[in-house]
């Protein structure tokens, strides 16, 4: 799919229902600048569209946009289901120490993406 772990992320957090960027932001833990510009690149790849509240126009809704849903839903290793198998048998503290080194990992890829830019 090409996407870095970041811009999935992002993507993963709209799979089901748009979300404003703070939202977004919210949920993968990054900074609002760092996801201003995972949003900017997805934008441009066809990834995402920008829709303005219809009530609140300084409102602005990310969704996923449709020609590229199928690819994102059709890609069955990220598919949940392959996930709760993946981490089946893991204690919860082995949980904690995964997320975190996920985490730690994505921010690390972030900087090195931000630095490109």
């Amino acid at each position: 799919m090409g996407l870095t772990p970041p811009q999935f992320m992002t993507l993963y957090q709209i799979k089901k229902e748009p979300k404003t960027i703070g939202q977004i932001v919210d949920a993968v833990d990054l900074s609002y600048s760092t996801v201003s510009g995972i949003i900017d690149r997805l934008e441009r790849d066809g990834w995402i569209e920008r829709v303005k509240d219809e009530v609140d126009r300084r409102v602005t809704w990310i969704y996923m946009s449709e020609k590229k849903r199928a690819k994102f839903e059709d890609n069955s290793f990220f598919q949940e289901s392959n996930y709760s198998k993946f981490l089946n048998g893991f204690s919860e503290e082995e949980l904690v120490t995964i997320h975190s080194s996920f985490d730690l990992i994505t921010r690390h890829l972030e900087k090195k993406v931000e630095e490109k830019s």
